[in-house]
């Protein structure tokens, strides 16, 4: 008796575990479906995930004055053609 109580909870607990992923699945579908039919969609990705700034867009970064100012490197760096 323990053995298929033990069972029934398993089979609970994966039917729970399915459901989620079933779930997430169809997020996964619906995204790749919105990647690929629109360009909207793709643009908010990249601006999002990557920082992307339109051609026609001005970005301002606001900086708050609490925020220190990053430390000045020690010596200049510069590029070296090799």
């Amino acid at each position: 008796m323990r053995e298929v109580t033990r069972l029934q909870v398993a089979v609970e607990t994966q039917k729970v575990v399915n459901r989620e992923q079933r779930d997430h699945n169809r997020q996964l579908a619906a995204e790749v479906a919105d990647l690929k039919g629109g360009m909207s969609a793709l643009e908010e990705r990249a601006r999002s995930e990557l920082g992307m700034v339109g051609s026609s867009e001005t970005f301002y970064q606001v900086v708050s004055a609490t925020t220190p100012a990053p430390a000045a490197a020690a010596t200049p760096v510069t590029a070296r053609a090799n």
